[in-house]
């Protein structure tokens, strides 16, 4: 699936009325896939036994309130051992693993156990992303915490709207999920399962492209991305709210007015 990228909008590139494309990422951006990163992730860390050569192992994970990572570890295991010897390590986070044009995270810090005296809140909140990680607490396992020191992205590659960049751990802490995420999964469900036509409608509108179909991938407080069907491929494109969504209802009115500027203009 190709990638077109994002068209621009009010706070998000030149402003209402521009379809321009940009690869901006927000901290909130980083910050949202790190929290709800969708499976296992690729933790590197400095091989003990290789001579400082890096070693990579997949892992779940979840997040502290100010997105610093949480591993549960065992004593056993070689990355565990590794993490001992050296603390630094850096987390990959793809938010689509299935393309590789879409968003990538690289959280680089140290790798620091986590005190007795926090234990109880951190596997509260381990397990509160992980309900049936059972095992962390059998006697051999105990939890990290990867302080962040900076965090990089690149999205956009193999396409033409490549776009790198890196925050240090005080923007990345101090970033805050777009409160529209939380909505988005019902609004997306809906509008994909009895509004098909009016999604394509407003890609059209807003993208000058005729696209056969477009199904919505997510959505935040600036727009949302689709998959769109156009002469037998497939492309993801940003599409964006002429103005920020500040709540649910919101969302449901810009979304209306996207479309009555689609079926004005048919």
């Amino acid at each position: 699936m190709r990638n077109f990228g994002r068209l621009t909008g009010p706070e998000d590139g030149d402003g209402a009325g521009t379809t321009g494309l940009r690869s901006t990422i927000y901290p909130q951006d980083t910050f949202f896939y790190v929290e709800n990163p969708p499976g296992k992730w690729l933790e590197a860390s400095i091989s003990l036994k290789y001579d400082g050569y890096p070693s990579g192992s997949m892992v779940d994970f979840a997040c502290d309130v100010d997105g610093t990572p949480i591993l549960a570890v065992t004593s056993l295991a070689v990355h565990t051992k590794d993490l001992l010897a050296c603390s630094k390590c850096s987390l990959l986070v793809a938010k689509d693993p299935e393309d590789k044009t879409d968003l990538v995270i690289t959280l680089h810090g140290d790798a620091i156990l986590v005190p007795e005296k926090d234990r109880d809140a951190i596997r509260t909140t381990y397990l509160r992303r992980h309900s049936n990680a059972f095992w962390v607490d059998f006697g051999d396992f105990q939890f990290m915490r990867i302080q962040p020191k900076v965090v990089r992205y690149v999205s956009g590659v193999a396409s033409s709207f490549l776009g790198t960049g890196e925050y240090d751990k005080n923007d990345f802490q101090a970033a805050k999920v777009d409160p529209i995420s939380q909505f988005s999964v019902p609004v997306m469900s809906h509008m994909n399962k009895d509004h098909t036509e009016d999604t394509k409608a407003i890609v059209q509108h807003s993208t000058k492209i005729q696209v056969d179909s477009a199904y919505m991938l997510d959505l935040d407080s600036l727009g949302f991305n689709v998959k769109a069907g156009y002469q037998g491929e497939t492309f993801k494109l940003r599409i964006s709210f002429p103005r920020r969504a500040e709540d649910r209802k919101d969302v449901k009115l810009l979304i209306v007015e996207m479309l009555k500027a689609a079926k004005g203009d048919a």
